[in-house]
């Protein structure tokens, strides 16, 4: 078992134990992200191996499409109606 002596104060345990959580639950999740983006931006240029970068950055497809747009078409016809 682990001595919590190591590492200091329960309150330094405590803030450990914080900084780690956020660390895993809020900040990978939006590095992930910006990693999808650079990825989605890479593959509009022609001069970015964006294959390559998807490996190096080991980004999912389904990542980058999640941040491409959706262009739905609406019918305008349908409001006017009356």
């Amino acid at each position: 078992m682990i001595d919590v002596g190591w590492l200091g104060s329960p309150v330094d345990v405590a803030t450990f134990v914080v900084v780690l959580a956020m660390l895993v639950f809020r900040l990978r999740p939006r590095v992930e992200t910006v990693a999808a983006a650079v990825v989605a931006l890479a593959e509009r240029r022609d001069d970015v191996d964006d294959d390559r970068l998807r490996d190096d950055l080991d980004v999912d497809d389904s990542a980058v499409d999640a941040l491409r747009p959706r262009i739905v078409h609406v019918d305008d016809r349908e409001g006017s109606e009356g």
